[in-house]
C-alpha cells in the first residue's frame, strides 16, 4: 500500500509522533506545508497528524480538503488521555468513520508563542514549563491498524 503520513506541528511533539510512525510503517512522512492535492491522489492511504487546541485538530480541514483515498488521523495534545472526551473531538472535527487516535504531547514554551502561553496559564493557573510525554510505543495501534488493512 502506498502511505503518506502528513503533519501540522508547532512545538516539535506532532512531528516525533508523524516520524515515528512513518518509521515503523516505512513511509513518506511531510509537513503539511509541503503537499499539495495532485500529490496527495498518488497515495491510497494518508496518515495525517495535527497539534489540538481547543479539541480542534490542526492541519485536519485542509487535508480532508484534498479528498485523500483514505484518510486516518492523529492528534497531540497535552490533555491526559484518560481526561480526552473522544467522541466529543471526533464530532467536533467531522471525523464520522476516520480512524481517530490521541497522543499525549508535551509543552514546549520557547516554541508557544505568546497566545499559547497564555492559554497556559489562564487553564492551568501555572507557569508554562517543558514536558515531553512522548513515547514511541503509543502509536502501536495505529499502526498495527493500517497494516491489518
Amino acid at each position: 500500500m502506498n502511505i503518506l503520513v502528513t503533519y501540522q506541528s508547532k512545538t516539535g511533539f506532532t512531528k516525533r509522533y508523524a516520524r515515528w510512525i512513518g518509521e515503523e510503517l516505512s513511509c513518506e512522512c511531510k509537513k503539511l506545508s509541503a503537499v499539495d492535492a495532485a500529490q496527495i491522489a498518488g497515495y491510497e492511504l494518508v496518515i495525517h497528524g495535527g497539534w489540538i487546541m481547543g479539541g480542534m485538530i490542526n492541519g485536519l480541514e485542509k487535508i480532508k480538503s484534498f479528498h485523500p483515498q483514505k484518510l486516518i488521523v492523529f492528534g497531540v495534545g497535552f490533555t491526559d488521555k484518560k481526561e480526552v472526551d473522544m467522541e466529543k473531538w471526533r464530532t467536533e472535527n467531522k471525523l464520522s468513520d476516520i480512524p481517530f487516535f490521541y497522543y499525549e504531547g508535551g509543552m514546549n514554551p520557547e516554541k508557544m508563542g505568546l497566545m499559547g502561553k497564555t492559554m497556559v496559564r489562564l487553564v492551568t493557573k501555572k507557569k508554562p514549563e517543558y514536558v515531553d510525554y512522548t513515547k514511541k510505543d503509543k502509536i502501536r495501534e495505529l499502526v498495527d491498524t493500517v497494516k491489518a488493512l
